[in-house]
């Protein structure tokens, strides 16, 4: 029911890792770094290292990289890298079905293995031993994986090792008891945990890719607080969207999606729901985040303090000021009782001229004021040519270049397809680039040209959490099946992209 409710095909959110469901974008992009995997396999590369917190989509390449080598490729999978330096050979051994027993000396065992892949190097074909939790193996058992990277010929090394595991890893290789194992280690990629805007993207992924036919099951507020949740964690993004469906599930009182009255398929998931998978989740924020906000709360604290405290220094000075000046005048009649009569005298005529030189300063002021203020309202010849030479000169900017011809014709193509009578309810959607790529947009569109494809190649501008976005899409279909069927009758250069089916009536075209 829970499959029927959201018109899927299978579970899209579960932390199994399936690589029909794999997600290649993200920040470095996972599957540029599965591109490079591969290259460096089959070019011989020699050691190789993922890094990536927990729940970050390791184990997920892992398997991609597995599916997607070539038959030439025997690959060694250790999944418990707790082994001695001894334990480590004999299983390796094993996994390649070597005649060996626990009682077979290192020596011995050594040279089969040396033999063995100096069988497959003639054979042109490679090993690959992949080991996962690379952080939790023993830093004498590193050593003995690098004594592996001596196995080669004058050419070629006879065994790749890929080392997948948590930033502790890198912590581990800064032991200088084992630098010469970090000096072999050819590449180093990183997985960085999901953005926002990311973190939306592969949500909606996901559901396509389990077969959903409306993208937006879940509304914009409930995917920001899945990514705030989360952290950008694939796996906790696929507990929490798993756990929030469920609730939406289970509060719906019939087991019949909601409709509109255009009777499109409406948001199923809300912020309500998402609040109770990540209090059934335990998920509090993640440890960057809280730091920053100890820091600044601790931050804040500090200042108030060093505020207070200068401000009652101030206090206490400006009462000290007022008490010498009381006290000044004091002691200066203690000390002069006497008074010179003369001084008077002359202080009391200067009294009416003091007065009359204090009105013509008061009558003056205003006008010297008043004609300085003018004087500064006032531009000169000089200021007000300048003004209208850079007032010219900003009315002439060159207008900003027009969009490629390609491009401005699919979209009015877009615009007349969009509000005809004729048109599916669906179509693959195969490119999405930013507003100013509209070169390799064209590119994209000459493609479909020279493919013959044009005629329902559209493309139209829609907005996007960086600003807005191309987004190009091909076929007219009245139903799911029909568009799925059509994504092998694309060019190659889109097919790798993996088009998915887009709900044409939920395009928001700017």
């Amino acid at each position: 029911m829970y499959l029927d409710y959201y018109s899927l095909d299978r579970h899209p959110f579960r932390i199994t890792p399936d690589p029909a469901l794999f997600y290649n974008g993200g920040e470095n992009g996972r599957g540029v770094i599965l591109e490079a995997l591969l290259y460096a396999v089959q070019s011989g590369e020699g050691i190789l290292k993922v890094v990536g917190e927990v729940g970050s989509g390791k184990t997920m390449l892992c398997r991609m990289l597995e599916e997607r080598l070539p038959a030439s490729v025997t690959v060694v999978y250790l999944a418990n890298p707790k082994l001695t330096p001894h334990e480590i050979l004999y299983a390796v051994a094993f996994e390649l079905n070597l005649p060996v027993t626990q009682e077979t000396p290192r020596l011995v065992l050594m040279q089969k293995l040396q033999e063995y892949l100096l069988e497959q190097h003639g054979a042109n074909r490679t090993v690959l031993v992949i080991i996962e939790e690379a952080q939790s193996m023993p830093l004498e058992t590193l050593e003995e994986i690098r004594l592996f990277s001596n196995l080669e010929t004058h050419q070629h090394k006879l065994m790749q090792i890929i080392l997948f595991g948590q930033p502790e890893l890198d912590k581990n290789l800064q032991n200088k008891n084992i630098r010469q194992l970090r000096e072999r280690i050819t590449h180093s990629f990183y997985l960085d945990p999901l953005k926002p805007d990311e973190v939306s993207e592969y949500i909606k992924h996901r559901l396509q890719a389990a077969g959903c036919p409306v993208p937006q099951v879940f509304s914009k507020k409930a995917e920001k607080l899945i990514a705030r949740a989360s952290g950008g964690l694939t796996r906790r993004i696929n507990i929490l969207a798993d756990k929030s469906m469920l609730a939406a599930y289970g509060d719906s009182a019939t087991t019949n999606r909601p409709r509109s009255l255009r009777n499109q398929l409406q948001t199923a998931v809300k912020v309500s729901h998402v609040k109770a998978a990540i209090k059934d989740s335990d998920y509090r924020e993640s440890a960057p985040r809280r730091f920053w906000r100890t820091a600044l709360v601790t931050a804040v604290i500090a200042l108030s303090v060093v505020a207070s405290w200068q401000a009652y220094l101030l206090y206490e000075m400006q009462q000290a000021a007022e008490v010498t000046a009381v006290s000044e005048p004091v002691a200066a009649t203690v000390a002069e009782p006497s008074v010179d009569l003369a001084l008077v005298t002359a202080a009391t005529a200067a009294e009416p001229q003091a007065a009359v030189q204090s009105e013509a300063v008061a009558d003056i002021e205003p006008l010297a004021q008043s004609e300085a203020v003018a004087e500064l309202e006032a531009p000169s010849e000089a200021v007000t040519a300048l003004a209208a030479t850079a007032s010219d000169e900003t009315t002439s900017l060159p207008e900003p270049d027009p969009w490629p011809a390609i491009v401005a014709e699919r979209r009015e193509a877009f615009i007349d397809w969009f509000y005809g009578e004729d048109r599916g309810s669906f179509a693959l959607q195969i490119l999405s680039v930013g507003e100013h790529e509209t070169d390799y947009l064209s590119d994209a569109l000459r493609t479909m040209q020279r493919a013959g494809l044009i005629d329902l190649t559209f493309t139209c501008l829609v907005p996007g959490a960086g600003g807005p976005m191309w987004r190009v899409i091909y076929g007219s279909f009245d139903t799911v099946d029909a568009a799925r069927s059509n994504i092998s009758t694309l060019p190659s250069a889109f097919t790798v992209n993996v088009p998915f089916v887009q709900n044409v009536n939920r395009l928001e075209c700017l």
